[in-house]
């Protein structure tokens, strides 16, 4: 109580570690558990099937009679433009259609507010709803077929799969089957199935998506994408899981950084207490009488660190927890809290700092009465060692008195410094690795799109399109400066004339590269991508292709493309989507010129590539809405969903990773406030040691300015000696947790990106706060008189 400065700055360091252990642990449990709890609820469907082709309820029935199939749900999904003024550009939106709202099957819609769509009416999804600012009462257009045509929002409705908004997901509307009809696709057909099947596991799941594609091939549907889904594990859970695996490392590391500062602080005050300490032996005193006093004293540290962190930590988490968790369209208004975080809490305020305490306590505690009552604060045994007269040498030579002074206090106390140091490498290297963990998932991101040499992908609907025809109408536009026709035939691997696994249960879709592409180029991890001449039966293959079958290098395979006849094929390559292609999930990239002479075919294209110049948002855009309605005239459908721009490509990717870098961007700065409190305690700590030293520099003429800039000086070298040691530390550290990051997230590693923007950053935060941190105390301790600075202690 009588040092309240000294006592509020260590209470507050602990309290700083134990809120980070509270809100991190705290949030972690109540977003997985109500993410878990929430995906149940809804009946999860285990495969969400995307067709080429719309099919029938009868062929939707025909899929329940497979064997291991325990129902099926056919719905629609129709990528459609809206406006709610006709003077407004067009946005894009996905419809969503049920047959039957009343009788749903899998990942049940609930209607939150007004009524179910019917055939002149629409609902709007509610996180659009919050997002876009639509709802009940408000009128939308929408683009038919021919015409467009105005819809009233009759109701708000909860739709548990949908992109978040916040991560780049579409408008969602939830509309009827007439609606869906007016866009010209027949009551009774649906492009889309929702299916569970019976004793549910992966590997199940993936044998009885294969039986399904199987059966549609035989009544010529194409499936385009299959989603498959953990009935018992939300859908993002991985990006929770990629997320809370740096906060909890980070949390720890918080914590660390506030126990090293208890070791400092009790190191300091049994120092400046040790004639205490023998007076009390002198007089009989035992050392655990000693020890239990001053454990005493850490104990109260961590009690009133509790009373402060463990409120906020359960606030915060509960807070962040309902943030996050309605971004992924989840309800959580009643407040609830972590268990085990409080008792993680609990630990981390009393126990954690009686842990750390134990070393100088037992120290000073042990120590014999002529040692505790010897000469304290006026510099020791420094210069006794060949280091510390280097020191004293080098700097004499360079600097006045004074500050060479500041610069043997700074090493007078070497585990004081190692312990100083300790916290603020600590915090430095944290505030580092975060930034650099943020840089390496833009750099990733800006790659992987670098890789894209065209600004839109156009993918055809049905049998595939002559490329002269639709090379030609892209061609037209002054715009357009090249185009790539590319030619795709689904099939199935086989090795060794056995059926292979592939990585989504879709069977393989062959895409045949012209000769002299330079349009795309995948991350290639293992072996070589085609060159631009290349003609040959070679082929570059996903590495999990290549994982669930163990192909390596020079390995052959063979697709059978049913009544394409089939191809015979060798790895040259292997490569890593970072974001999943959206046309398929498996594309095996060969040589369009083998592809042609296997198929007996030439001059197709089920996806035309595109580039414009100047390749501008607005005009990539206008030009995409043009090219759809020339070849809706020439009777080509085009599938919307599928097709997107370069900059739609960018901005859905950036949105997806744009919360894991605010997220970053945030730790960021709080390792940075960590670090500050952690700096600020020790100087002022290490300035309140040497008070009585003060006392004799003012004593023998010296002024304010020099015994202030004395403790600057010892600031700013403390300052910079941790920076010049957490750079090459968070370096070492921050690629492990890059790569296990991007495995968490991505299922491949992040393109390491270090970043010198936090370096530089570091370092000028490091001086300013060493700066305040040193002159406070020193400008107080300088003021106070020679009386009482001797008298300190």
């Amino acid at each position: 109580w009588s040092r309240k400065g000294r006592t509020a700055l260590v209470v507050v360091s602990i309290a700083a570690g134990v809120f980070a252990v509270g809100t991190i642990f705290g949030m972690v449990d109540q977003l997985l558990t109500n993410m878990d709890a929430s995906h149940i609820a809804s009946n999860p469907s285990h495969i969400n099937v995307f067709l080429r082709e719309p099919i029938t309820a009868e062929i939707a029935e025909s899929i329940e009679n497979l064997d291991g199939i325990a129902g099926v749900e056919p719905m629609n999904g129709w990528a459609a433009r809206y406006r709610t003024d006709p003077a407004e550009p067009w946005k894009s939106t996905t419809l969503v259609m049920r047959d039957d709202y009343n009788d749903q099957k899998f990942d049940n819609l609930t209607l939150v507010a007004g009524s179910w769509p019917d055939k002149n009416d629409i609902a709007i999804e509610r996180t659009s709803q919050a997002f876009f600012g639509l709802d009940i009462g408000d009128k939308v257009y929408l683009d038919l077929e021919t015409t467009d045509r105005q819809f009233e929002i009759t109701g708000r409705v909860r739709h548990p799969f949908v992109p978040p908004p916040d991560f780049g997901g579409d408008t969602h509307l939830i509309v009827s089957s007439d609606v869906i009809a007016r866009f010209g696709l027949p009551q009774g057909q649906f492009t889309q199935i929702l299916i569970q099947v019976e004793n549910h596991s992966d590997e199940i799941a993936r044998e009885r998506m294969a039986e399904v594609r199987e059966h549609l091939a035989k009544q010529n549907v194409g499936v385009a994408i299959a989603i498959f889904q953990e009935p018992e594990e939300h859908w993002g859970r991985p990006f929770m899981l990629g997320m809370t695996f740096v906060l909890r490392v980070l949390a720890v590391l918080a914590l660390l950084t506030s126990v090293i500062l208890v070791v400092n602080t009790m190191t300091a005050v049994i120092t400046q207490q040790v004639d205490q300490i023998g007076i009390i032996k002198a007089i009989g005193g035992k050392s655990g009488v000693i020890t239990k006093v001053y454990l005493a004293g850490v104990a109260v540290y961590g009690f009133l660190a509790m009373i402060i962190a463990l409120p906020m930590g359960m606030g915060m988490a509960f807070g962040a927890s309902q943030a996050l968790l309605n971004i992924f369209n989840i309800d959580y208004n009643t407040f609830a809290f972590s268990p085990r975080a409080v008792l993680y809490q609990v630990l981390a305020a009393l126990v954690a700092p009686m842990v750390a305490a134990l070393v100088p306590v037992l120290r000073g505690a042990t120590m014999s009465v002529r040692e505790a009552i010897a000469s304290y604060g006026l510099g020791g045994d420094f210069g006794s060692n060949r280091f510390d007269q280097w020191i004293e040498r080098n700097s004499q030579k360079i600097l006045s008195s004074p500050y060479a002074i500041a610069i043997g206090n700074m090493f007078r106390k070497k585990g004081r410094l190692m312990l100083t140091q300790a916290v603020l490498v600590l915090a430095g290297g944290l505030f580092i690795i975060v930034l650099t963990l943020a840089n390496s998932v833009t750099y990733t991101l800006e790659n992987e799109l670098g890789r894209r040499d065209y600004d839109m992908r156009i993918v055809f609907a049905g049998a595939a399109k002559r490329t002269d025809t639709v090379e030609e109408i892209a061609n037209k536009y002054p715009a357009v400066v090249a185009t790539e026709g590319w030619f795709t035939m689904g099939g199935t691997v086989l090795k060794d004339g056995e059926l292979v696994k592939d990585s989504a249960s879709l069977g393989t879709e062959l895409f045949g590269i012209p000769v002299g592409s330079t349009m795309y180029e995948p991350n290639i991890v293992s072996g070589r991508w085609l060159e631009p001449d290349e003609t040959g039966n070679v082929a570059v293959i996903s590495q999990a292709l290549a994982d669930f079958n163990n192909f390596e290098l020079g390995d052959n395979f063979s697709v059978d493309m049913g009544d394409a006849g089939d191809i015979d094929l060798t790895v040259i390559g292997t490569y890593i989507a970072i974001a999943p292609d959206p046309f398929t999930s498996d594309p095996v990239y060969i040589p369009e010129p083998a592809l042609f002479s296997a198929t007996k075919k030439t001059n197709r294209a089920r996806h035309l590539l595109v580039k414009v110049d100047p390749p501008t948002e607005q005009l990539t855009a206008d030009l995409k809405q043009a090219l759809f309605d020339d070849f809706e005239l020439k009777n080509i459908v085009v599938l919307q969903f599928l097709t997107r721009t370069i900059h739609e490509e960018r901005q859905f990717a950036e949105e997806q990773f744009a919360i894991i870098n605010n997220l970053l961007f945030g730790l960021s700065a709080v390792m940075g406030v960590v670090g500050g409190i952690g700096l600020m305690g020790a100087l002022s700590i290490s300035v309140m040691e040497r008070t009585k030293e003060i006392g004799v520099l003012r004593a023998i003429g010296a002024k304010t300015p020099v015994v202030a800039g004395m403790f600057v000086m010892e600031g700013i070298l403390q300052g910079v000696m941790s920076w010049l040691i957490a750079v090459p530390v968070a370096y070492l550290i921050s690629r492990p947790m890059a790569l296990a990051l991007g495995r968490i997230l991505l299922e491949t590693e992040l393109d390491f990106a270090f970043s010198w923007t936090a370096v530089a950053i570091w370092l000028i935060v490091i001086l300013v706060i060493a700066t305040l941190a040193s002159l406070i105390p020193a400008r107080n301790a300088s003021r106070i008189s020679v009386r009482e600075s001797l008298a300190y202690g």
